[in-house]
This record gives C-alpha cells, structure tokens and sequence, in this order.
C-alpha cells in the first residue's frame, strides 16, 4: 500500500504538472498547449514551449481556456477578471465569473484579452541590438552612416535597471559630418506598482562639435501608466545637472528640468512594434529656451529574435539667438531582441 500511494502521487503529481497550460482548440482538429499572452485584432498569441511565440487567428479557434486569471474586454464595452474556460460549442468560451454561472460567449465578441503581469520575482532580461543605415537626411546630400544601437532592460522586483548605448559616425560627400558615442544608465526603484523613483547618468563623446564632453545625472519621480503584453507606457520627472567639456578646453555647468517619456505598443499580434521615446530639457540658460532629442519608429518581426526596422530621429535646441540647430534623419535598421 505505500508504495502504491506513492507511485499514485508521482502520478498525480505529473498529471497536475501538465496541465498547468492554457490549451487551444483548432478548427482543424488540432490543439495546442502553452500561455496565452493576449487576444487583440483577431489574433490570439499563445506563449509555447515547441514552436515560441504563435500568432493564431481567432476564426480558426474553436474554443480555448486559461489556468489563471485574465482580464476580458468585451465589445459592448463590459470588461471582467475571470478565468476562462473551454465550451462545448465551437465559437465559444466561458467566462467562470465569480458568484455567478459559467457565461458562455463569442470568442469574436473579445475585443482585448490581457494576461495581468505580477510582481517580478525572477529576473527578466530583455533589450534590443540593431546596426542602421541611412537612407535620407534633410540635406539631400550623399550620405554613408554607422548607427549602432543596443538597449537592455534587467526587472527584478521593485528594481529595474535600464542601459542604452548609441553609436553614431555620418560621412556627407566623403567628409565626417558626425562621430559620437553616447551611454547611459538608469536605475529605477519602484514604490508602488506604477509610481517608481528614477535615477539617470549618461555621458556624451563628440569627436567633431564644440562640446566634445558631456556627463549627466539626474534623479526625480516616475509613473508607468501601463506595462502589459501588449506594450507599455511611463512618463518621468528629473532634475538634471549636466558637466561640459567643450574643444577649446573651457569647462560649464548647468541645471535643467527634464522629462522623458517611453512608448511601446505590439499591433497584429506583436508582428509589428511601434516605439517612441523623448527627452526633453529646460535648462537654467537664459539664452536657451529648450532642447529635445526624440525617435519614433516601427519594428517588423522578421523571427522571434530577428527585426526589420524603421527609425527617425530628431535632436532639437530651441534658441533666443540664431545658435539654434534642427537635425532631422530617416535610418532603417536590422537587428536582434531577447
């Protein structure tokens, strides 16, 4: 007898382990197992084991369930956190809603379906690498260009850390028109689930303009308005003191108040990425109104780690002199995710 309870319990054990998925129903007779991340625009993407993340249309599912909690926006506008589970009729779902019946419902009558992200225990590693060439400058002049950008993002917990490092080298009609090299690292420490502390030091290489040097710190409040499977959103506050060093050997200082936002957002079941992000500075200079530095771009998932890029970027100073200066530049881009 114990060891019958004990070969019944491995079994159980095993049984219980396997069924710790969220498995699929096609049309076709097939079922797949893995995570459903979201369900937006006809398209459901299941996590997997076997094949990565997949891309499913949903007229090709007969029903589905999920083994914890999603939040379900209905297109009547009627939202629910339920856990879903799988119908006799195809087409449908049903929505184990608490104190209630099952309900059953269309799965086409789901506008959004979203996983909720708990708190990170493990770390989560993610970031991008991409090598860019030009392809158009506000000029019209022949250009070659090196463009080298890598980001990386480490959560663990309430802490995460971001690194950003950019290489840029431009040549217009066979003369260096630009060579830089800027870095920077953010450590953020949220206190809340969406209101987090922001800490930043970048530093600025320029072999050609005037400010050959510049080193940065900064430090101010931070709220992330969304951060979910399908993309995320968060703005932050910063009081910076910037450190130059300009060719001539001359050295200034000067405080500013700065804000930066990031925006991320996955389309047609996280084939396409839409990317933006800015920083924007009002320094206690009277002869300088403010300055941006911002990129807006589309990513194409060629694979699961491979991606076709689109960029363009825009470094402003706004001026009360004519010392101003508007650089504006087109990059397409192929790179690597992780």
């Amino acid at each position: 007898m114990p060891l019958f309870r004990v070969v019944l319990l491995c079994c159980l054990s095993v049984l219980s382990w396997r069924s710790v998925a969220d498995t699929l129903w096609l049309d076709n007779g097939d079922r797949l197992t893995g995570k459903v991340a979201f369900l937006e625009g006809g398209k459901l993407v299941l996590e997997t084991d076997f094949a990565g993340t997949l891309s499913i249309d949903v007229a090709r599912i007969t029903t589905f369930n999920s083994d914890e909690p999603v939040l379900v926006k209905l297109r009547d506008g009627i939202q629910h956190t339920v856990q879903l589970a799988e119908s006799e009729r195809d087409g449908e779902v049903l929505l184990r809603v608490p104190n209630r019946r099952p309900v059953a419902t269309d799965i086409r009558a789901i506008r959004q379906l979203l996983v909720p992200r708990p708190l990170v225990q493990d770390s989560v590693w993610e970031g991008d690498a991409s090598a860019a060439l030009d392809i158009k400058d506000t000029s019209g002049n022949e250009k070659r260009d090196i463009d080298i950008d890598v980001t990386s993002r480490l959560r663990h917990g309430r802490w995460r850390h971001d690194w950003a490092l950019d290489y840029d080298r431009d040549y217009s009609n066979d003369v260096k028109t630009s060579h830089t090299l800027d870095a920077s690292y953010d450590l953020n420490r949220f206190i809340t689930d969406q209101w987090f502390w922001a800490s930043s030091v970048q530093y600025k290489r320029d072999h050609i303009n005037e400010i050959a040097r510049q080193r940065q710190f900064g430090m101010g409040p931070g709220y992330e308005w969304w951060n979910t499977a399908l993309g995320r959103f968060e703005t932050s506050v910063r009081l910076d003191r910037a450190w130059l060093k300009e060719r001539d050997g001359s050295r200034a200082r000067y405080d500013a108040l700065g804000l930066q936002w990031d925006y991320r957002r996955f389309l047609l079941g996280k084939r396409f990425e839409l990317f933006h992000s800015a920083e924007t500075q009002v320094p206690d200079d009277p002869k300088v109104r403010y300055l941006m530095d911002a990129d807006l771009g589309i990513r194409y998932r060629l694979t699961s780690w491979a991606s076709l890029s689109l960029k363009g970027e825009l470094d402003y100073l706004n001026t009360t002199d004519d010392s101003g200066y508007r650089d504006t530049r087109y990059t397409l881009g192929l790179g690597v995710g992780w």
